[in-house]
């Protein structure tokens, strides 16, 4: 099984970009793992109408890191 891509920076970083700009960051977290089709749904959806912007928050708070997001 492949390694997931990490983001790079400062988890604490994304956390506060995930909790200003919610869908514009989840958008970008996807985008650099690589998973391009959800990230322009959770754009174009508000962070799949606010439900996955709550993931992302709670994901970042107890690991550190987009945990959901597997690499391909």
């Amino acid at each position: 099984m492949a390694k997931s891509k990490k983001l790079g920076g400062s988890w604490i970083l994304w956390l506060i970009l995930q909790i200003f700009f919610g869908a514009i960051t989840g958008f970008v977290a996807r985008l650099i793992k690589g998973h391009i089709l959800s990230g322009i749904l959770y754009l174009l959806t508000g962070g799949f109408f606010a439900i996955g912007w709550i993931v992302d928050i709670i994901s970042l708070l107890v690991h550190h890191d987009y945990v959901w997001l597997w690499s391909k």
